[in-house]
Formats: structure tokens, sequence, C-alpha cells
């Protein structure tokens, strides 16, 4: 049970390294952000991958474990309205 605690949230991570790859050869190579403003794909993808890998390093953690799984739900956010508004 402890390894679980200590690597659920590079399991987690997985899943958001996997919907970049995805989102690379499904989603046009200029990404709507907000009201018309756009962004290159390379760094609109790496955006929650990043934020996702800040996350699952903090909720490894005991004492930030909190703190990382907001990270990871605010990433998740991040992610879902990404593909809903380029797809």
């Amino acid at each position: 049970m402890k390894k679980w605690k200590l690597y659920w949230p590079y399991y987690v991570l997985l899943v958001f390294v996997l919907a970049g790859i995805v989102g690379w050869f499904v989603l046009p190579a200029e990404l709507v952000i907000r009201d018309g403003g756009d962004m290159p794909k390379l760094i609109g993808l790496l955006v929650p991958v990043a934020m996702a890998a800040l996350g699952g390093s903090l909720a490894a953690r005991e004492k930030t474990r909190w703190a990382g799984a907001a990270i990871l739900v605010l990433a998740a956010v991040l992610e879902i309205m990404l593909f809903a508004w380029n797809l």
C-alpha cells in the first residue's frame, strides 16, 4: 500500500504525456486559447504536461500531497479545455 501512495501521481503524469502525444497528431497547428488568441501546438501541449509533472512531484511527498493533487486537477481541467476548444 505504501508504494501506491508514493507512485500514483506518476501514473497520472503518464496519462498527461499520452494525451499530449495524441494531441500532437489530432489537434491543429495553432491552438485556440480563449477569445481568439492562439498559441503554437508544442507550447500548448507541454504546459499541462509540465503542470502535471510539478503536481506529481509534489503529490508524491507526504507534506505537499494536497497541493500537488490540486495542481494535478488544474492541469486536467486545462487539458480538457484545450482539447474541447480545438477539436
